[in-house]
């Protein structure tokens, strides 16, 4: 038994199927078979059903996807804290946010990382919905902050940051702004704009109300289309404060609050990604703001 045979179960559940998990692993299918049938031999365990269409973990299977999940985590840890005690800073780092308009709190903890790894090239890319799942599921992110979804693949390590408030507005000049207090059948009457990523996931329709809808990619650019009175939206409150108190747009006062508010904010890395000094430093910085923000 070694890490790379609990790499490929752990694909293969996280895919769903030896194909997809071979698609992504860049192998072919008949080695992503073998290395699972070679791992049943070692642990004398059936860990799939093979029935059907797709495998299904067996029971055992499941109770060895759990161990080895931990297994692989601390296999992770090794590596970090080998990392760490090495002092090897790696040369360069990708930080995935879902929207630029987490900035402005997360500008200041970027400033420190300037300040203590002066010589790290650093990409932040701002990538919404799955389009952040896909970069950190890759590689290509090392790590990610986003909403909470309402699904999450047991691939990634997840730590909560700060729960965001959410607010329904509108520009001073739209309808609803003339309403003291505001429906969801009230809402329902106007065009309703939404951030999108590029798929089509069900995750993008979190917080839809209308029928007709404008779809585009971050707050920013849905604040843009609100103070021109194409629609109403939500968004945070934080994103919406200068225009608020410009009075460019306004708070609509809703008679019931939706479920979806308000909304988690979480710091994202996919198990099998090795950080350097860097990247473990801004993550403890992060979830050091959630815990201060806790206290």
């Amino acid at each position: 038994m070694n890490m790379q045979q609990l790499d490929i179960l752990l694909a293969v559940v996280a895919a769903g199927s030896f194909s997809a998990a071979a698609r992504k692993l860049n192998k072919a299918q008949s080695a992503v078979s073998h290395a699972i049938s070679e791992l049943e031999i070692d642990l004398n365990l059936q860990l799939f059903d093979r029935s059907g269409r797709y495998p299904v973990l067996t029971k055992a299977g499941a109770r060895i996807v759990a161990q080895a999940q931990l297994v692989r985590r601390q296999m992770q840890q090794l590596s970090e804290l080998a990392a760490d005690l090495s002092g090897a800073v790696e040369s360069r780092l990708c930080l995935a946010v879902d929207d630029e308009g987490q900035l402005p709190w997360l500008a200041p903890v970027l400033a420190e990382l300037a300040q203590r790894f002066p010589a790290l090239e650093l990409q932040i890319l701002f990538p919404l919905l799955e389009d952040l799942t896909r970069l950190l599921d890759s590689g290509n992110a090392d790590l990610g902050i986003c909403f909470q979804p309402q699904q999450a693949g047991s691939q990634f390590l997840r730590w909560p940051l700060q729960q965001l408030t959410f607010a329904a507005a509108v520009s001073v000049e739209h309808p609803l702004a003339q309403l003291a207090q505001v429906t969801v059948a009230d809402l329902q009457q106007y065009r309703q704009l939404m951030v999108t990523g590029r798929g089509e996931s069900l995750e993008r329709q979190r917080g839809r109300i209308c029928s007709q809808v404008w779809w585009l990619e971050g707050d920013m650019a849905v604040l843009a289309l609100l103070e021109q009175n194409l629609g109403w939206a939500w968004l945070p409150l934080s994103v919406l404060q200068p225009a608020l108190a410009e009075h460019k747009v306004t708070q609509l006062q809703l008679k019931d609050e939706p479920s979806l508010l308000p909304v988690q904010l979480e710091l994202w890395q996919h198990q099998t990604k090795k950080l350097g000094p860097a990247g473990l430093w801004l993550r403890q910085r992060l979830l050091s703001l959630h815990q201060v923000g806790k206290g």
